[in-house]
């Protein structure tokens, strides 16, 4: 189940508009110095209407948008593409994949914000990767973006097969491997 595009749309027009919120408070910033005065004027609208969400909403869009910006390229290019194929839909259709998103675990939901590839993987991996500790997330996305789909298919089955109290010890030793070897590590764990 992929999520709405327009919802992923929202959160990045929310952190676009952080980003611009940061730069108001800047002094002398040439692009803020170029806007007309209408120009301005929008932008302060905007940036009070930012101010007025909820901080639960203003948190969820920022982790939205820092989500969108880790990204790779060719991934935010797809899901752009979903959002154009999402708004051809009938509205019916729409509110349909709304639903069966909102139906989704909260854990399994947010996993999509890893992106098209990572998050459809991500209900099989999840088990092993919904506790990571702050620290290790940044090297442990990258490894699993450097995988390929049979690694990632063989890693699925690992995190089934580990028992909880032992998920940490399975997540630094795939970091140990050699990144060119992680594939055939995982192939070997899997498939003796």
């Amino acid at each position: 189940m992929r999520p709405e595009p327009r919802r992923i749309a929202r959160a990045l027009a929310a952190v676009g508009l952080l980003a611009l919120c940061v730069a108001v408070a800047q002094p002398r910033n040439p692009r803020l110095a170029a806007l007309t005065p209408a120009q301005s004027e929008a932008l302060q609208r905007r940036v009070q209407a930012w101010e007025a969400l909820p901080e639960a909403l203003r948190r969820e869009r920022r982790e939205a948008w820092q989500a969108w910006r880790a990204l790779p390229a060719e991934e935010r290019q797809r899901m752009r593409a979903a959002r154009e194929a999402w708004r051809a839909l009938p509205v019916a259709e729409q509110q349909a994949l709304r639903a069966r998103f909102d139906m989704l675990d909260a854990g399994i939901a947010r996993g999509w914000l890893l992106g098209p590839v990572l998050g459809a993987d991500w209900p099989r991996l999840h088990a092993l990767f919904a506790q990571v500790p702050p620290q290790e997330r940044e090297a442990l996305l990258e490894a699993l973006r450097a995988l390929p789909v049979q690694a990632r298919d063989d890693l699925a089955v690992l995190a089934q097969r580990t028992p909880p109290q032992d998920r940490d010890a399975l997540r630094a030793t795939l970091l140990a491997q050699p990144p060119a070897q992680r594939a055939q590590w995982l192939r070997s764990r899997v498939d003796p």
